[in-house]
């Protein structure tokens, strides 16, 4: 479901728009697009989100950019250096790049490769472990790889990784996931509704009856 600020108010109840040619819709000030109905199969050329970045959600669209697009690269990522000191059995300090003030104790990582991107999605490498944020596993040795310490370009691991030159760390936090791909060239069927926080919507013209419908909120 979108991520609703007036918790449960009805879809519809504060504005919608028809469109079933290759225009834009744009939500009225202070709004967006919390949800579209397709009343017939299409492609839209332009799904623009709202970007909440650090405040909210991500949402998927048919944005390009790999900081901002589909829920793609977390909170932040950073390119490793290839080189590596182990602390002891169980933790390890890789080094970065550069440095990041976006990194911050407690978030999870994932080691993906440098030539991954958005139209892809990421190729995860097997030393990292899936992130697990609830239940008896929370905590154990395959729960997922956390920052336990910053110092600059040097980041201590809750667990030992072999990054090299041609692979970087993505970070994850409570609003930040990893692995979306853009949405451009999409087809959503008819009868679908799909929910997000979009800015601009274009569909491709109708080709046989029916359009889309757009529902304002905030």
């Amino acid at each position: 479901m979108a991520y609703d600020l007036n918790n449960d108010v009805p879809l519809g109840t504060l504005g919608s728009a028809y469109i079933d040619t290759a225009t834009p819709v744009y939500p009225p000030k202070g709004m967006v697009i919390r949800a579209i109905t397709f009343l017939a199969d299409n492609i839209p050329t332009v799904m623009d989100t709202e970007i909440l970045d650090g405040v909210g959600p991500q949402y998927f669209g048919t944005d390009s950019n790999e900081g901002t697009a589909a829920n793609y690269l977390g909170v932040t990522e950073q390119a490793c250096t290839g080189a590596r000191t182990t602390v002891n059995v169980t933790n390890d300090t890789v080094t970065i790049d550069a440095v990041n003030s976006r990194i911050k104790v407690g978030q999870f990582v994932l080691l993906v490769n440098d030539s991954d991107a958005v139209d892809t999605g990421i190729t995860v490498d097997t030393e990292t472990d899936t992130p697990i944020y609830n239940g008896p596993k929370v905590g154990g040795v395959d729960s997922g790889v956390k920052v336990l310490k910053v110092n600059g370009v040097n980041i201590t691991l809750s667990k030992v990784l072999t990054p090299t030159s041609s692979q970087t760390l993505i970070f994850l936090d409570e609003t930040h996931g990893a692995g979306g791909v853009e949405s451009d060239g999409t087809k959503f069927p008819k009868g679908i509704t799909v929910y997000g926080r979009w800015v601009k919507f274009v569909p491709a013209a109708a080709t046989d009856n029916g359009g889309q419908i757009c529902y304002f909120g905030y």
